[in-house]
């Protein structure tokens, strides 16, 4: 064999070999992006692998349920659930309107089997963190900081009225914390149209909403002062709410909105007639402050203007009197 050929073939079989290990790292690479891919798509993971089976973790929105631990852990076949228990279809036994603990009390959905017989029941408290990943007792208070500050009391209605949970959760409220106020529909006019807490606070079932807003608004303990449309002009609810006993549906049902510094219904005004200007204010103040300050129920408007137009250096002093921790919130509209 000469020189020449056994160089040939060296760099050849050196070629081929390195070809061959090219191929094996681009291809482990590749596995291993498409299973990093994998376990990275939306909510699910690869836990496990039987051969070419995988076993697929997704996390669960609300309740928990485990796949694997029905069929491989307790031995059931997918026909034991499907389809005479469960349609095999994601969110159809949500989406039928009675997948509620009651109907799997009365041996429905996971309570066929789970009946304290088969398997565990849904009745005993000390089960409910198997599935539901806590005890279940609902928060004795839940505060709501928007769109205004309210709060709502579970020990009265439950305890107290008597209303179970399934009267509120999930066709009313979903069972989240955070979920009604996250769609931005959760408020008074809501209400009024029997949205939310208005389902039952329609004035015959429970009282109505629009009515003793006390029982679930804090009444705002800082003065408020207004900006717009006049500059410096303060509100305190002190002086309303507890020396004058004015309950807040007396304002904020037709007066003003519930909400820090809005004043709907008003449109920008401009003009240099001092006459204008005038007749202007005078409407204004009829519309808001002056359904009440009208001389017969309090004072009038055109008296005594001092005690909430208090001006910018008014404003400044009270600032400096109240101190950081109880300035006056300020209201932009």
């Amino acid at each position: 064999m000469s020189m020449k050929f056994t160089k040939s073939l060296f760099w050849c079989l050196g070629a081929a070999a390195c070809a061959g290990l090219f191929i094996t790292v681009v291809a482990r690479a590749s596995s291993a992006e498409t299973s990093t891919q994998m376990k990275k798509q939306g909510n699910m993971e690869i836990t496990e692998r039987y051969g070419d089976t995988l076993v697929i973790a997704q996390k669960a929105t609300h309740q928990v349920f485990s796949h694997k631990k029905h069929i491989i852990g307790v031995g059931l076949d997918c026909d034991a659930c499907h389809p005479d228990i469960f349609q095999k279809k994601r969110g159809a036994a949500r989406a039928a309107g009675d997948y509620t603990m009651k109907s799997l009390e009365k041996g429905k959905y996971c309570g066929a089997c789970h009946n304290g017989d088969e398997a565990f029941g849904v009745t005993d408290k000390k089960d409910c963190i198997t599935c539901h990943g806590s005890n279940m007792q609902p928060p004795t208070k839940i505060v709501w900081k928007k769109p205004n500050k309210a709060a709502f009391d579970h020990q009265a209605h439950v305890e107290d009225v008597g209303l179970e949970c399934v009267d509120c959760h999930d066709k009313i409220f979903t069972m989240k914390i955070g979920a009604a106020a996250a769609h931005g529909d959760f408020t008074m006019a809501s209400f009024k149209k029997g949205r939310y807490c208005g389902a039952c606070h329609n004035g015959d079932d429970a009282f109505d909403a629009q009515t003793q807003c006390d029982s679930c608004h804090f009444v705002p303990t800082k003065r408020i002062i207004f900006t717009k449309p006049v500059k410096t002009v303060v509100f305190d609810h002190k002086i309303h709410v507890g020396k004058a006993k004015i309950l807040c549906e007396t304002c904020h049902k037709d007066v003003f909105v519930m909400g820090s510094g809005v004043l709907s219904g008003l449109e920008t005004f401009r003009s240099d007639d001092p006459v204008a200007k005038r007749k202007h204010l005078e409407e204004l103040h009829e519309k808001l402050c002056g359904t009440c300050h009208n001389s017969d129920q309090a004072f009038g408007f055109q008296t005594r203007c001092t005690v909430c137009h208090i001006g910018v250096k008014g404003l400044k002093l009270m600032q400096a009197r109240a101190g950081k921790s109880d300035a006056p919130e300020q209201a932009g509209h």
